[in-house]
């Protein structure tokens, strides 16, 4: 299609068609709404896994990423799940360059989601689009408010950066299966092992290349479609198969389950997940990204059979739909992109109870909805015939400006952890993990009573519940009452035995009851199960040194310097010790 020429291209339409306007004006727009991003905090995760993970914060730990979990610093004796080498040495590159000032952050992260936003403007065009089909995909991309969380929160990176490697990909693939140039194959293959490296859902591709390749094959039998979309799909999956080796002899297994769910309830549990997602999908209001969703153990539970009737529905409805196209493979692929990330994120014993759905799943499944989106906007313009461009763009501007407003409300709620857990709170106000991390939000900031109320509250419903009865003696720990805090410290360990949280807030505890010889066992257990954790050896060589045994407080402050050197206290009082200056007191 000739777009300056066609009259039907003329004024604004016109303008966007032309080359190199539409994908300009698509980028600008995924990085205008997120610009108030910039002023938020770190949040949820990116304590753990920014502030106080030594392994981003010194190059030395490079070859680590390699060869151990993504968690595997912080939690060297703890089995992960999640082998992501490249998605450590971002972090490692950002803490680089901003340190620990979120800024910097944020602005990479919105940075990576405009080079999405590019990459599926490109791959609209590749699979056949016009630039106006193109710039509608890549623009409802770009604002839809489902992606909130992978932009809006520093960690929620992985996402947009898995996007980049396996869109990548594709495209690379797609001028391979258009031209049969190996080179262009070759780097296609390279940037799926980029991806596999980043994230988990790279996965993905190899099933989406066979899909492609059955769908595009030019043979009419099935044999020999089916013989063409193998031979493609082979080098994907024998990489695959190379990475899933890889990844089970670092992770030792395949998979760890996290939560004892019967196969029963995880069954009866996903369809009211993939409603979620979907809802999110068609109408994204309430976005938050913690949402509490409780296990069900009934099929006569509402919570199962009316998602699952909804599902139904709407599966009839896109089948309808697409039996009415003249060409459907374009709207089959983009199902494909939809549905094909979601299923991993269905094994719910990978994730913690409460933690079973998030909105990040949905960045790359929502590149397949956009395209149904615009396709569904051009079929519907030309079903009007006359100025079909200019109906489209209307269209797109009511929907992108619904979203727009949808991700510009709803992302403030990740400028800090209270406003985050005060939203989460009122649509989940039962879900034991959001009131316990509301609680510590409010801890932090400077409310313990509030705090103190919701952690009693979780445990009047659930006393063995570890969280809270970690953080809640915590809580009086920081509130100077560490008899307060030594029973709910030790339920928490008569529960999870190994958390070293738990192990180093209870040996100090004891310690400031003024039982030295007794905290001193639970430190060296924290330490064992986490030597690089801050402030831990610092923590055992004060009580050695209060004990006057100079040696081993000297060389507990040198490991924390070891691990920490940014540890200016741990420094001080080393040089006080190595000097000859009196012992501090508790």
């Amino acid at each position: 299609m000739q777009v300056e020429t066609s009259p039907e291209y003329a004024g604004v339409a016109g303008w966007i068609g032309r080359r190199g306007v539409g994908e300009t004006l698509a980028c600008a727009i995924a990085f205008l709404v997120y610009v108030p991003t910039l002023g938020f905090q770190f949040v949820y995760d990116d304590k753990p896994q920014i502030i106080q993970n030594p392994a981003i914060h010194a190059w030395r730990y490079l070859p680590h990423y390699f060869t151990t979990h993504v968690w595997g610093e912080l939690y060297p004796n703890v089995r992960g799940d999640y082998y992501r080498p490249l998605f450590l040495l971002w972090f490692r590159l950002n803490h680089a360059m901003f340190g620990i000032n979120p800024p910097g952050w944020h602005l990479t992260t919105i940075l990576c989601h405009v080079a999405v936003t590019y990459l599926v403007f490109l791959l609209v065009l590749r699979l056949g689009g016009s630039n106006g089909m193109a710039f509608s995909a890549a623009t409802l991309f770009a604002l839809h408010p489902v992606h909130i969380e992978s932009v809006a929160w520093v960690s929620g990176v992985s996402d947009p950066l898995t996007a980049l490697s396996l869109i990548g990909s594709f495209l690379a693939y797609l001028r391979f299966h258009q031209g049969n140039r190996w080179g262009w194959l070759g780097l296609s293959l390279m940037l799926f092992v980029v991806g596999l490296l980043e994230k988990e859902t790279t996965v993905i591709l190899g099933p989406l290349v066979f899909v492609y390749a059955w769908l595009y094959a030019e043979e009419s039998s099935w044999i020999s479609r089916f013989a063409g979309a193998l031979k493609h799909f082979l080098p994907f999956f024998t990489l695959t198969v190379l990475y899933g080796l890889l990844r089970a002899h670092i992770l030792h297994g395949f998979s760890h389950s996290v939560t004892p769910l019967n196969w029963k309830s995880m069954a009866l549990t996903e369809p009211s997940i993939i409603w979620l997602y979907v809802r999110h999908l068609l109408f994204p209001m309430g976005i938050i990204g913690l949402y509490g969703l409780p296990y069900i153990t009934s099929a006569a539970s509402a919570a199962f059979w009316v998602p699952t009737i909804f599902l139904v529905a709407i599966f009839l409805a896109v089948a309808w739909g697409i039996t009415r196209l003249e060409d459907p493979r374009l709207a089959l692929l983009a199902c494909c992109w939809i549905a094909l990330p979601i299923i991993p994120v269905l094994w719910l014993r990978t994730f913690s109870e409460g933690d079973i759905a998030h909105d990040r799943y949905l960045y790359i499944p929502s590149i397949g909805f956009v395209l149904l989106v615009s396709l569904g906007l051009v079929k519907i313009a030309d079903h009007w015939r006359a100025r079909s461009r200019n109906l489209e763009l209307a269209g797109l501007a009511l929907l992108g400006l619904a979203y727009a407003l949808g991700t510009v409300t709803q992302q403030t709620y990740w400028a800090s952890d209270l406003l985050l857990y005060q939203r989460a709170y009122s649509i989940a106000p039962h879900d034991n993990l959001i009131c316990t991390n509301l609680g510590t939000a409010l801890l932090d900031t400077g409310y313990p009573d509030a705090a103190i109320a919701l952690y009693t509250k979780v445990l009047a419903r659930e006393p063995r519940y570890w969280l809270s009865n970690y953080d809640l003696g915590y809580a009086y720990y920081k509130l100077g009452k560490p008899e307060a805090a030594e029973p709910y410290l030790l339920r928490a360990l008569s529960v999870n035995d190994q958390d070293s949280d738990t192990l180093i807030c209870l040996g100090l505890c004891i310690w400031r009851q003024g039982r030295a010889d007794e905290a001193i066992p639970y430190m060296q257990r924290a330490i064992q199960a986490r030597p690089s954790a801050p402030g831990y050896h610092f923590a055992l060589a004060m009580v050695l040194r209060g004990q006057n045994n100079s040696a081993a407080a000297e060389y507990e402050f040198n490991q924390e310097l070891k691990y920490n050197p940014e540890n200016a206290a741990a420094r001080q009082q080393l040089e006080a010790l190595t000097s000859g200056a009196a012992a501090p007191s508790k």
